[in-house]
């Protein structure tokens, strides 16, 4: 172990690698759900005004989607229809759940590049690897089902899991399981989601400035990767931070 004093003369001391659970979450990170996703709620909309004619005058855009992916879908359907009643806005919630499982299941979405490769890198580099997200057990299964991703994970925790809430629970359940401390952890992201998510639980952030957020939500918060290729690196120069005494 090697000791020496940062500028200002605070101690310091190298130790080896820190990092050992790395969280991701899934939606803009691992996957996008980009190409069907606008398709999907206009098709969940249609079978809501079905059933209750004149619910939803309106179908949003995938861009206008996109911009609250992240959160749970009951919220997103309450941003999005700040105006509809509660009971239109539930028959729409369970409609769009199933609709977007549907669409998972026949592999609609996409990986983004680098996934199917650096998934085993990092697993065979003896990380721990789990899944933050804040979709539905269902939904976070059908993913890494269709996609054959369920063997690099650790057993999910989601968010419909009680008395897990959100993602920044389920990477603290993660924690916890495994006995590390929140300077073992790092949660990567592209939203403000995954950024509030790491700073409730005190561990890293790392951005992903290809996923589905805007660089301003996650630059200033950790670093910034352009491609899932990026992230060993980015994970190493983290690994050998200095840590206070």
């Amino acid at each position: 172990m090697r000791d020496g004093r940062v500028a200002g003369g605070e101690p310091f001391h190298y130790r080896p690698p820190v990092i050992e659970l790395v969280a991701f979450d899934l939606d803009g990170v691992l996957y996008s759900s980009e190409p069907f996703l606008g398709e999907a709620y206009r098709e969940a909309i249609a079978g809501v005004n079905a059933q209750r004619p004149g619910s939803f005058d309106r179908v949003p855009t995938t861009r206008e989607i996109l911009d609250h992916v992240g959160w749970p879908v009951s919220e997103i359907i309450a941003r999005l229809f700040p105006q509809t009643d509660s009971e239109a806005l539930a028959l729409l919630y369970g409609q769009t759940l199933n609709t977007i499982w549907r669409r998972v299941a026949r592999g609609e979405g996409i990986l983004y590049p680098g996934v199917a490769d650096i998934l085993p890198a990092l697993a065979a580099a003896r990380y721990r690897l789990a899944i933050a997200s804040n979709g539905r057990r269902r939904y976070v299964e059908a993913v890494l089902h269709t996609y054959a991703l369920t063997g690099y994970f650790e057993p999910l925790i989601a968010a419909d899991d009680t008395p897990v809430r959100d993602k920044g629970q389920i990477v603290r359940a993660h924690q916890e399981t495994d006995h590390l401390t929140a300077e073992q952890v790092v949660l990567v992201g592209d939203r403000t989601s995954d950024v509030e998510a790491a700073q409730a639980v005190g561990c890293h952030f790392v951005g992903c400035d290809y996923g589905h957020g805007y660089r301003h939500e996650i630059e200033p918060y950790g670093p910034i990767v352009a491609s899932f290729r990026d992230l060993p690196s980015v994970l190493t120069t983290l690994c050998k931070l200095p840590t206070a005494r």
